[in-house]
């Protein structure tokens, strides 16, 4: 991590500590979560592999409470996807 991340995490653990949580208001922030995978598609070409896998993650019931908003991809290549399998065996 950089010294500054460093920095700026230990501020605000430190302004954790001494909130009031009594004079607090609520606020409603839409937060983006990205999770890097490389799954394995069956396709012809490029572009309906590409159409398959939007369609997967669009289609995904794993995703509990969360709207499918977009997805972003790249092309890899196979050796990849194999060291993403060994280092996410569970996916």
């Amino acid at each position: 991590m950089k010294s500054s991340t460093v920095k700026m995490l230990k501020e605000s653990t430190a302004k954790k500590k001494n909130m009031d949580y009594t004079q607090a208001d609520s606020y409603y922030i839409e937060v983006f979560v990205n999770v890097k995978k490389i799954i394995k598609i069956e396709a012809i070409d490029e572009q309906q592999a590409v159409d398959k896998a939007l369609k997967r993650e669009e289609q995904r019931t794993t995703r509990n409470f969360y709207t499918f908003v977009d997805c972003d991809y790249n092309v890899v290549e196979k050796k990849d996807y194999e060291a993403y399998k060994q280092i996410n065996p569970k996916v």
